[in-house]
């Protein structure tokens, strides 16, 4: 393995987590050779952020405004389910290694209570997902073809939605909520 492999890595999918099989090899890696991933990353004005335990998570940021992800609608409304469920069921495990694990069943749920005008049906789900996962937020367990289908959701949800962020966007999530249940669609941005 190589520092420019962990650098793409980064620059395309944000965040490298420990805890998850699948990237575990360039967590370490990245953890290994951190001042050099600094040194690549900051003639580019790209910081990466190590969260340890119980996160193990190495994010990616920069300051700068228009580089950061831009997800429609339906992906942040997503997103935002995620990061609640994720939030509810973290409390409820005994350690830190366990997996958040969440059914399609609880997602229709808490997206039915927005009483949005969109239906949030099997092929939808799993087109907002692959934006998800391709950031490292969330993947699907099983096929997404039945209520009981399990997806795992990743501490990066936390990450990718901080709480300053969650609360400067509460009054135009509001608006947009109310717009919504008027029966205004704005466009996607």
């Amino acid at each position: 393995m190589e520092i420019k492999e962990i650098a793409n890595y980064l620059l395309s999918h944000c965040f490298i987590m420990g805890s998850c099989e699948e990237t575990r090899e360039k967590y370490y890696y990245a953890i290994n050779h951190m001042d050099e991933l600094r040194r690549v990353f900051a003639p580019l004005g790209y910081t990466p952020i190590l969260h340890p335990s119980p996160l193990k998570v190495l994010m990616l940021v920069n300051e700068y405004p228009g580089t950061q992800v831009r997800l429609l609608k339906y992906e942040s409304i997503l997103l935002l389910i995620l990061r609640a469920l994720y939030l509810q069921k973290r409390e409820r495990l005994t350690s830190d290694g366990d997996q958040v694990l969440v059914t399609v069943e609880e997602i229709q749920q808490e997206y039915q209570k927005m009483n949005l005008p969109q239906r949030l049906d099997q092929r939808k789900l799993e087109e907002l997902l692959r934006t998800l996962r391709a950031y490292n937020l969330a993947r699907p367990i099983d096929r997404l073809d039945h209520l009981q289908a399990q997806i795992e959701i990743f501490p990066t949800v936390v990450l990718a939605l901080p709480d300053n962020v969650l609360k400067a966007s509460v009054e135009e999530t509001r608006k947009k909520l109310i717009e919504y249940e008027m029966g205004e669609e704005p466009a996607d941005d």
